[in-house]
């Protein structure tokens, strides 16, 4: 019985990891291709990276709290740890700052549909990619608190 809750318990970890990767891919993406002025097709592509982002943050929040309450050292070690509670709060606060972009590649798409034009106006391009950068920052701290928490490091 332990053999598979121990397998369970990877292979959950393991998916967890690769969905966290995604979710830094589509950041990378989205820094990537976000302009002042973007053609149909790129605003096409950042909607569907957009998505992406969503469901790998999603499946993050499924695979972390499968580890939380299920897989991992038990509710009672993790709530006690600052390490995690700062770790979830991060996440959080990367949800909250995904919101812009996600809502100005929204409305550009809706302004495309709407429109016969090929290239559309995109004036906080530059706002859009600071909340993105931030988003990558944070998030990259994640993992840091992660490890230290997983080692049974707290404050």
């Amino acid at each position: 019985m332990r053999y598979f809750r121990m397998l369970n318990l990877s292979l959950n970890t393991y998916a967890h990891l690769l969905f966290i990767i995604t979710i830094f891919c589509a950041l990378i993406a989205e820094v990537i291709l976000i302009d002042k002025a973007v053609q149909r097709k790129t605003i096409k592509k950042l909607s569907l990276i957009d998505g992406v982002y969503g469901l790998a943050a999603l499946l993050v929040l499924g695979t972390g709290l499968l580890n939380w309450m299920v897989f991992g050292k038990g509710t009672t070690y993790y709530n006690s740890n600052t390490l995690f509670l700062i770790k979830i709060s991060l996440f959080i606060i990367v949800g909250l700052l995904s919101i812009y972009p996600t809502v100005m590649i929204a409305r550009a798409k809706k302004l495309l549909k709407k429109h016969s034009a090929e290239e559309v106006s995109l004036p906080n391009a530059m706002k859009m990619r600071k909340f993105i950068i931030a988003e990558l920052i944070i998030m990259s701290c994640i993992p840091l608190l992660a490890e230290l928490m997983a080692n049974g490091i707290d404050f």
